[in-house]
């Protein structure tokens, strides 16, 4: 007896650990509303539902095991509705309430009217069943859609959550089908104590995800632009050198488009300084929609981006550079009361064998002079051999959107 009391104290130390784990995490800027406040409210219950096991002795004759069953229910609930909210899915409350409604009222009639106490247990064993099934549920889809260790941790809760329903399947045919001899040496009691244990080793797993999701997010943030949601210039200057590197190793091509926003100075003193936000954003979002899957695109800094086109001839970028050209030039940023049109200015460079990030930029750069020399709003690109005699004069192709 002093075992068990013992092993669900251990159960119930572990919950309150957890609740105070997930109301850290919940305070992590961007995670408020990511359903870690059930979780914590979970765990504060399955710490209670501990409690009750432990002073069994104290309360009257299965007063102990329905309350810790209906306070797990309600626990098991509560992390299945946060995970809901984490991957960000609505609805579901009202389902979970009205299943709490059922067991609590169920549990409450059967104690009235004098079941055999086999018939209380036998309701909770039914809702052990259903939400760790609701909960892998909403988890397995996130296994392959994520990687390292949100991945990891997905799987572990997946798993738990199907080992939760099997035990609660093993009590639920303990109690209705006969004879099934290893099911009938397990007492009542011990199934809650094997329930608690899963529900803290879930919210573990679920830890995990979570701390994978602020770590990402922190990354996310170190790497890209507050307003532009584009790689800041740091973060895109260390894709650009990884791919310079890689096309040298692979033997392939590499161009950049230096990009810059005709006369921004004059937007900001015109319109102010927050419509030349909404501006950089406008562009940033016509910008994303205008690159492909592996370019790489930045914020240089100011009214300035660049783009990186792995595997890209400097015909094929200025093709996209001129299609960025005519949709800029061709779509006003929204505004009140008037849209703001604006226009870029893109120049562009080729890789050259041997060449490295700095050297590619600088040259792209070059381009975007002699692009805004020609009046802006056009795309120049650089020709390849221009490092092949540097004392010979360069003729750069303009090119301007009709």
């Amino acid at each position: 007896m002093f075992q068990s009391q013992l092993s669900v104290l251990v159960a119930g130390l572990f919950g309150l650990q957890m609740a105070v784990v997930f109301a850290i995490l919940q305070r992590t800027p961007g995670m408020g509303r990511a359903g870690l406040r059930s979780w914590a409210a979970g765990e504060v219950l399955v710490a209670a539902a501990a409690g009750s096991l432990a002073a069994r002795e104290s309360l009257p004759d299965g007063l102990s095991l329905n309350l810790a069953g209906l306070l797990m229910t309600a626990a098991l609930s509560l992390m299945v509705y946060g995970t809901r909210r984490f991957f960000g899915r609505r609805g579901g409350a009202g389902m979970l309430c009205l299943l709490n409604a059922v067991v609590l009222g169920g549990t409450a009639y059967l104690d009235w009217a004098g079941a055999p106490a086999g018939s209380q247990v036998l309701v909770f064993a039914l809702a052990r069943i259903y939400l760790p099934l609701a909960l892998l549920r909403i988890v397995a889809p996130q296994v392959p859609a994520t990687r390292g260790t949100g991945r990891l941790a997905a799987l572990s809760l997946g798993l738990i959550a199907l080992a939760c329903a099997a035990t609660g399947a093993w009590q639920a045919a303990g109690l209705t089908v006969a004879p099934i001899h290893l099911a009938t040496q397990v007492p009542q009691e011990a199934f809650t104590i094997l329930h608690a244990f899963g529900i803290v080793s879930l919210s573990v797993s679920f830890a995990l995800m979570a701390h994978d999701s602020v770590r990402r997010r922190l990354e996310h943030r170190a790497s890209y632009d507050d307003l532009t949601d584009v790689l800041s210039r740091g973060a895109y200057w260390a894709a650009l050198e990884a791919a310079c590197k890689q096309a040298e190793r692979q033997k392939r091509l590499l161009t950049v488009a230096f990009i810059d926003l005709d006369h921004f100075k004059a937007i900001n003193d015109l319109y102010g300084h927050l419509a030349g936000d909404s501006v950089l954003r406008h562009f940033s979002g016509l910008l994303r929609k205008s690159v492909r899957a592996g370019d790489i695109v930045g914020r240089i800094g100011g009214e300035e981006f660049a783009i990186a086109m792995p595997n890209t001839t400097l015909e094929q970028g200025r093709a996209i550079g001129m299609r960025l050209n005519t949709l800029v030039r061709t779509t006003a940023c929204p505004s009140e009361p008037d849209a703001i049109p604006y226009t870029v200015s893109i120049g562009m460079a080729e890789r050259l064998p041997g060449e490295g990030a700095d050297a590619l930029m600088r040259r792209a750069d070059d381009a975007l002079y002699d692009a805004k020399n020609m009046g802006r709003n056009c795309v120049s690109t650089q020709p390849v051999d221009r490092l092949a005699d540097m004392t010979r004069p360069v003729r750069m192709h303009v090119s301007r959107a009709s």
